[in-house]
C-alpha cells in the first residue's frame, strides 16, 4: 500500500518530483520502493517525535535526509469558556475576500518573508518560492468559504496583521498561519487575534476545542498560548529525504556496463567495481575528483549482465549514479561530491 502521496502544488512550485506522508512508523524499505518507483526528488515526512529514534532505519539506506523541524501542536477547551474582552478595542477584523488577496500578499511577505520553517532549511527548494507559497496559502482562505477564514486585522485603514483559521474539523477550531508587522509586536495585537478567533468559535454551534501549531523554537508564542490556558498536546518532526531522482543542473548521460567475470573473483559485483566505473568516468575522462561516495544497495548485481549507469547532478558539486538494468529496474543508487579542476 502506497504511503506516500503525490504533491502537486509543492512539485510545481519548487520544480521538483515532491511526496509527502504523515506516519506513526518508519518502514524504510517500503519509503525506499515507493520513492524509486516514482521517480521522487524529496519525499516530505511527519513522525511523532517520540519515534525518532526511528531515523536510524532511515540510515540504514544511505539516501540522503534532513530533520527539518520540529512542530508542537497545543489545543484548549472551549468548553463552558466565555467570550473574552481583547485588549486593544480599537483593532477591527475584517473578513478577508479575493478583493484582499494584494494586501495579504504583502502583509505576508513583510510577516514569513524570512520565517524559517522546514522549506528554508532544504537547500533544494527555492527562498523567494517559499514565501510565494506562504501567500497562495493564506489566499486560499480568503474565499468564500466558511469552514476556511482569513481575517485582516486593521487599526483604522492599516493593516497590521492576518490570521487564518480552518473549522472544517468537526467540534475543532484550528489556527493556521498568523502574522503580526514586526513594529506591532510584543504589544498584545496576537493575544487579541487569539481571542477573536475563540470568541467567534464560541458562537458557532459545536465547536469544543481549538487547536494550534508553530515551530518549537517560537518560545514567544508558546508562552502566550499557555497564558492563554493552552495546552501541549504533541510534538512531531518533519524529515526531507533528498532522493533527487530527477534534479540535475547538468546534462544527464547515461553509459552501458558488463562486468565480465574475468573481472571478479565472485559472481556478484561488488560496491568496488561500480566504484572504478565512476572513476572511469569522471577522474580519468574529464578530471574530477570524485569523493565520500555514498552506496544505496538495493538488489544484487552480477558478473557479465548489462546494466545501465544512470549519471545526473542535483547540484554542481553532487552527483548521482542510478544503476538499472533493461527493464529499468534499479539495483543501486551512488551519491557522491564532485572536484572539479580546471585546466
Amino acid at each position: 500500500m502506497s504511503i506516500l502521496k503525490y504533491h502537486k502544488i509543492d512539485s510545481q512550485r519548487f520544480g521538483l518530483v515532491i511526496y509527502r506522508a504523515r506516519l506513526e512508523e518508519i518502514d524504510a524499505t517500503s519509503l525506499l520502493n515507493q520513492i524509486l518507483e516514482n521517480n521522487v526528488d524529496t519525499a516530505i515526512i511527519r513522525i511523532p517525535t517520540v519515534n525518532l529514534s526511528q531515523l536510524n532505519r532511515l540510515e540504514k539506506t544511505a539516501m540522503p535526509f534532513i530533520v527539518a523541524d520540529t512542530l508542537a501542536y497545543y489545543t484548549k477547551d472551549l468548553t463552558n469558556k466565555k467570550p473574552r474582552e481583547l485588549q486593544h478595542k480599537e483593532l477591527t477584523f475584517k473578513r478577508a475576500g479575493q478583493e484582499d488577496h494584494e494586501a495579504l500578499n504583502v502583509i505576508v511577505k513583510e510577516t514569513f518573508g524570512s520565517y524559517v520553517n522546514h522549506y528554508r532549511i532544504n537547500p533544494f527548494f527555492d527562498n523567494q518560492s517559499v514565501t510565494e507559497g506562504y501567500q497562495d496559502w493564506v489566499r486560499s482562505y480568503a474565499e468564500d468559504n466558511d469552514e476556511r477564514i482569513c481575517w485582516l486585522v486593521k487599526r483604522g485603514e492599516e493593516v497590521i496583521g492576518f490570521a487564518t483559521f480552518n473549522f472544517q474539523s468537526e467540534g475543532k477550531g484550528k489556527g493556521i498561519l498568523y502574522g503580526v508587522l514586526p513594529s506591532e509586536r510584543g504589544k498584545g495585537v496576537f493575544r487579541d487575534i487569539m481571542r477573536y478567533a475563540e470568541n467567534y468559535a464560541m458562537e458557532r454551534e459545536g465547536i469544543t476545542t481549538m487547536q494550534t501549531t508553530t515551530q518549537i523554537e517560537n518560545i514567544a508564542v508558546q508562552k502566550l498560548w499557555t497564558s492563554e490556558d493552552y495546552t501541549l498536546s504533541h510534538t512531531s518532526n518533519t524529515i526531507h529525504i533528498d532522493a533527487l531522482l530527477t534534479k540535475s543542473v547538468f546534462d544527464n548521460f547515461t553509459v552501458p556496463v558488463t562486468i565480465h567475470g574475468h573481472d571478479s573473483d565472485t559472481p556478484k559485483v561488488s560496491n568496488r567495481h561500480v566504484l572504478k566505473q565512476i572513476n572511469w568516468q569522471f577522474d580519468f575522462k574529464q578530471n574530477i575528483i570524485t569523493r565520500n561516495h555514498r552506496f544505496v544497495n538495493i538488489e544484487y548485481m552480477h558478473v557479465d549482465v548489462e546494466y545501465q549507469l544512470h549519471f545526473s547532478f542535483p547540484t554542481g558539486s553532487k552527483g548521482l549514479l542510478r544503476v538499472t538494468d533493461k527493464e529499468d529496474k534499479t539495483y543501486m543508487l551512488v551519491y557522491f561530491d564532485l572536484r572539479h579542476f580546471v585546466a
